[in-house]
């Protein structure tokens, strides 16, 4: 990577900005509108956004006082816990999209998987939060698909889609390396992307 938009390639040919910034813990206001306008000054064109960060509508603002052309950023956002399943999260992405001010995302994530000690159907929860994605994907909403905090165990339903997930977005930094959940993404043209690369000041 040379620069700020230097991008790796996504296995259905979309590309990522290598690095993006990230808007959690930015409080809403004021501070996340001028952080946006102040990253994408220093060359960010990756925004890394989430509905749960409860600050959209201002990383939105953000972005439409920043002049620049929609199609030069890379904007991310991910559907939380409260809101998977098939239904809620069309209504999810809808409101994500009119909170950041935009047509469309360029990578949408489910933030977190139902997992088992907590549903027992916790696979069709995923399933079916996965089916809406793919909708919205096949209709040119999103741009590409993928997840976040999934393990293997976790991915191997997906895996059986029709559209399988491009990005898995782990907690990946020296001091925690995920070795399985990486080698398991990589045989299967998964894009590992990391968040707090830098373990947030401590490992």
């Amino acid at each position: 990577m040379q620069s700020l938009t230097d991008t790796f390639i996504l296995s259905n040919g979309y590309s990522i900005p290598c690095v993006g910034f990230g808007t959690w813990q930015t409080p809403d206001g004021e501070t996340a509108v001028n952080a946006i306008k102040a990253a994408i000054t220093s060359g960010y064109r990756h925004i890394d956004a989430a509905a749960v960060y409860e600050n959209e509508k201002s990383v939105g603002l953000g972005i439409a006082e920043s002049n620049i052309k929609r199609e030069e950023l890379f904007i991310t956002s991910k559907v939380w816990n409260a809101e998977r399943g098939y239904d809620k999260t069309l209504k999810a992405f809808e409101k994500t999209c009119a909170d950041l001010g935009v047509e469309y995302l360029d990578l949408y994530l489910i933030h977190w998987p139902a997992v088992k000690n907590q549903y027992d159907n916790w696979e069709e929860i995923n399933l079916d939060t996965w089916k809406a994605m793919t909708e919205l994907y096949k209709a040119g909403k999103i741009k590409s698909i993928g997840v976040s905090n999934f393990l293997p165990h976790h991915l191997e339903a997906l895996m059986q889609t029709e559209v399988k997930p491009m990005v898995n977005q782990i907690e990946f930094h020296p001091g925690l390396l995920q070795t399985e959940t990486v080698a398991y993404c990589n045989e299967h043209n998964i894009l590992v992307e990391a968040w707090s690369p830098l373990g947030t000041g401590k490992m």
